[in-house]
């Protein structure tokens, strides 16, 4: 008889926690590598796993999901940081990190104006530093690995040096 109870107690455990978990709500850490269980704590592992979205063609949306994170700017650098689903907006980025200056830019940080876009910083496209290589949810293109202007393209808004907490380049 307790088997039984035990049995149907697990049953509804599960259907109450499977809507949880389809929404990315559970709490499980994230990880750089969800098979290799790494955290997310440089910042050659989160330009690595922005990569992913690009070799997956991730389109940009305000209102899609690709592996529980949403398909937007702010979406697809949560993902990269390996943060919760489904991932933080532009404004909330603010939270996790501080705004650092021009010079102190290193891979895995990232370009961003809180009220309109954010985008992962990789490295300098050339030795003046006036473009870097970037990742981005592109709302024309989708996920997209790209030389940029530097701090982004004119008219755009205006966008900042930041360095999330805790993150190291290499």
């Amino acid at each position: 008889m307790a088997s039984t109870n035990r049995g149907a107690l697990a049953r509804r455990e599960t259907l109450l926690l499977a809507p949880a978990a389809l929404l990315g709500l559970a709490a499980t850490p994230a990880f750089a590598d969800d098979d290799a269980r790494v955290p997310v704590t440089t910042g050659l592992q989160a330009c690595k796993r922005a990569q992913r979205w690009v070799d997956a063609d991730v389109p940009y949306s305000q209102t899609s999901y690709y592996n529980g994170y949403r398909t937007d700017c702010s979406g697809y650098v949560s993902f990269a940081y390996g943060l919760a689903r489904p991932g933080h907006s532009t404004w909330s980025l603010r939270r996790i990190g501080d705004f650092i200056k021009k010079p102190e830019l290193k891979r895995g940080d990232l370009l961003l104006d809180p009220n309109r876009h954010v985008v992962l910083f990789d490295k300098w496209a050339d030795e003046a530093h006036t473009s870097y290589w970037g990742y981005e949810e592109s709302s024309s293109q989708g996920a997209v690995h790209r030389v940029i202007p530097f701090p982004y393209w004119p008219g755009y808004g205006t966008y900042k040096p930041f360095h999330k907490r805790g993150m190291t380049p290499a």
